[in-house]
């Protein structure tokens, strides 16, 4: 309300409404699977496993607001391009068709993680996937050096996820 100092004093009403727009100032942050360099990451996927099966997920949030926060995943690339596929809007990877006995056991995905801003902002991760039904079958894993007092740890972390992919 704003009034004047006149005889008679006069005085006016208005409605002013002010919209705050975010700005899209900030990528995609992936929480799941680690950063690269901060860890090893492997996914065990079971030589059974159908195509539509569940094999992992990914994680992102974007600080940003509204539609600029808005999340799409996309694989970059893949060792078996026709193997994997991403849900558009849930991270979830699943396997594309039946796992065969002429895939290779190591596979590993580069994802993209988009936002809806403009211009678009991205992070990428790098998904290590093991065709194996237990960790023994894989020659490579021997050669990986860890730290002994998180081997325990990290073991019961990957058979958690095989175990229980729905929560994850």
């Amino acid at each position: 309300m704003a009034r004047d100092n006149g005889s008679p004093p006069l005085s006016s009403n208005v409605t002013v409404s002010v919209f705050i727009s975010d700005v899209n100032d900030n990528s995609p942050q992936i929480l799941y699977p680690a950063p690269e360099g901060n860890s090893f990451m492997t996914e065990l996927v079971p030589k059974a496993a159908h195509g539509g099966s569940l094999v992992s997920k990914v994680i992102a949030v974007d600080a940003d607001s509204g539609q600029n926060a808005w999340l799409s995943y996309h694989i970059v690339k893949s060792t078996d391009p026709g193997l994997f596929t991403i849900g558009l809007h849930s991270g979830e990877i699943r396997t594309q068709r039946d796992i065969s006995e002429s895939d290779s056991m190591k596979q590993n995905l580069i994802v993209a993680v988009k936002d809806n801003g403009q211009p678009s902002l991205s992070a990428t991760c790098s998904m290590y996937l093991l065709i194996s039904d237990n960790l023994a079958e894989v020659p490579e894993l021997k050669d990986i050096s860890y730290d002994e007092k998180n081997s325990k740890l990290t073991s019961y972390l990957i058979i958690a996820l095989v175990l229980c992919p729905p929560f994850f």
